[in-house]
Order: C-alpha cells, then structure tokens, then sequence
C-alpha cells in the first residue's frame, strides 16, 4: 500500500492533466453543440393498461395507471413500425440529415432517433409525460403529438390482438362441435327409431344409453365453446370501451420558443468526460505500478536480493539529505 501511495504522489502531476483535459474537452463539445428545443405532453390515465390474455384481462395490479400506461408506451417506441409510422407524420425525415434516396438507411436513423430520445415518464399516480428534443422547435412539437395520437390508435389494437386470435381459434373448435353434436344427436334419434324404441323402453337399451352419452357429451362440449366466445366477445367490448378513455390530454405538446439550458447537456457530457479521465488515470497509474521498480520497504529488498538488511535509514526531506551530502563532502575533503 506504501507503494501504490509513493507512486501516485510521486507522479500526482502527471496524472492530474489526464483527469482534467477531458473534462475540459467535453466541456468545449457540450459548448459547441447545438441548442436544442424541447417539446412535453402531459397526459392523465384513465385505468390501467390492460391486455386481453388466454385467462382474461391482465394488467400490473401493482403499479400505477400513470405507470402501466407509461410501460406500454415505451415497449411501443421499441418497436420500429411505432417509430416510423410517427416520424413519417412529422418533418423530421427533412431534419435527420440522410438522404431520402437511400431508404434503409433513413429508416434506421428515424426508428434509431425516436426510439432513443422520446422519454416516457410517470410523474404521479394518474399523470404521465412524453417528452422530446430537437434542434427545430417544430420538428420537437410534432414528433410528440404524433406519438400521442399513435399511441390512442394502436393501443386498442395491441390490447385486443391476442384476444381476436383466441376468437379465431374458437370459431374452428366451434364448427367442430356444431358437427359432432349434430351427428352424435342424429345417431342416437336414427337409432331410436329404427328399433321402435319409447322413451320408457330406451332407458333399458344399453347401446342407446351410449349413444345418448356421447350426444350429451357433444352438446355439452358445444356449449362449453359457445361460452368461450361469448366470454371473449364480452372482454373486448368492455376492453375497446375502456381504450375509448384510456387517457385525457392534459397539456398539449406546444412548439417551444426557449432553447433547452446547456446545463443539462454540460453534466451529461462532462460526466462522460469525467469517465474518460478517471479510466485514463487508472490505466496510466496501473502501467506506473508495474514498471516501478524502486525498493520502498526492507521487504522488498528482500525479494530483489538474497542478503539480508542490517540497518536502514529513515527518509529525509530535501534539505537535510543536501546538509547530509555536504557533510559527507567536507569530511571527504579533509580526510584527504
């Protein structure tokens, strides 16, 4: 530990630039950038999130509408067809500085910038904030209304969708039963009536009660189906009603007239200068450590040479080791 802090004290200087000069770098880029302009909407959340699943509504019983909502918004902005569908009713296609020619590549950096910096945060219980930066003002206010408004109009769609694939796979299984429980019921009637049987003497026939068994069985299974449907067609009404208010506009996204404070971009750019220091110091320093060979200590004289240590002398400052030296020269002189 002796030699870690001789060596840092020892090279303090030399270290010290490389912690300072990229904070100041950075200091100079976040002064260099250009101004950006922010744009907010604050909505109020009516529910919950909620989705229609195999078991029914599900939604997170233990966050916030403000958050569930939020939740759901941000999963959306990860989704590239969300980003695109928004930056194609903007300019921002105009703004983002590559070539409309070359269509994957614009695709990329549109889905890349809204992805990125549209933030979707809950500030309370019900209320919730999506906001947006921009070198254009205008371009600012439009990325967020048209996250707004296609967040009301894909949401529904997203709630629902697993809901309406359940009802296609229902709609199958129900034509199935329809036609087993009509054959089964043919089966056991064409029976009936071909061995003259009444009600009173097919409750002793055996093969009858089997037929009987396998209608009832079909029916039941028919019905069982018929309620699956209705259930689901009853949870996605009830979930399109609710997504009709899933949230109010509180305040609307307006196009700012006063640029965002370079404070905020100063912190978020001289941290990473400030990382960049710090790892530039500790690697120099661990190089320093390795190559250092000085001996600070009888231990590691030890460890350089097989001859034990008979007498050590402290440390001295500067003066007294000159004061020493010239000593050691005059008696030097005089001896000869």
């Amino acid at each position: 530990m002796a030699k870690v802090f001789e060596i840092l004290f020892r090279n303090k200087w030399k270290l010290l630039p490389l912690l300072l000069l990229p904070i100041l770098l950075s200091g100079v880029v976040a002064f260099l950038l250009p101004r950006t302009y922010q744009s907010t909407a604050r909505l109020l959340a009516g529910q919950r999130y909620a989705v229609l699943g195999a078991t029914g509504l599900e939604s997170d019983l233990q966050s916030t509408p403000a958050m569930t909502q939020a939740a759901a918004l941000t999963d959306l902005l990860q989704t590239e067809s969300f980003c695109l569908a928004v930056a194609n009713d903007t300019e921002l296609p105009s703004h983002i500085g590559v070539s409309r020619s070359n269509t994957a590549q614009l695709q990329d950096a549109l889905y890349a910038e809204i992805s990125s910096h549209v933030q979707v945060t809950a500030i309370g219980y019900q209320l919730y904030e999506i906001t947006y930066a921009n070198a254009n003002p205008v371009v600012a206010m439009q990325v967020v209304k048209a996250v707004v408004s296609h967040f009301n109009t894909v949401s529904s769609s997203q709630a629902t969708a697993e809901g309406e694939q359940l009802i296609a796979s229902y709609q199958g299984q129900l034509k199935t039963a329809q036609a087993q429980a009509a054959s089964t019921t043919q089966a056991a009637a064409q029976y009936m009536q071909q061995h003259n049987l009444t009600v009173a003497t097919a409750q002793s026939d055996p093969q009858y009660q089997l037929l009987s068994q396998q209608a009832d069985q079909a029916r039941t299974a028919l019905a069982n189906v018929q309620a699956n449907i209705n259930s689901i067609n009853q949870q996605l009404a009830m979930l399109n009603n609710q997504n009709g208010g899933l949230f109010n506009v509180i305040d609307a996204p307006t196009t700012p007239d006063k640029p965002e404070s370079r404070t905020k971009t100063l912190l978020l750019v001289g941290g990473i200068g400030l990382a960049i220091g710090l790892l530039a110091c500790i690697s120099y320093f661990l190089v320093l450590v390795r190559l250092d060979q000085a001996i600070y200590s009888s231990a590691d004289a030890l460890t350089l040479s097989e001859y034990p240590v008979l007498i050590e002398i402290p440390r001295l400052p500067h003066r007294s080791a000159t004061w020493i030296a010239r000593a050691n020269g005059n008696l030097l002189t005089e001896n000869k």
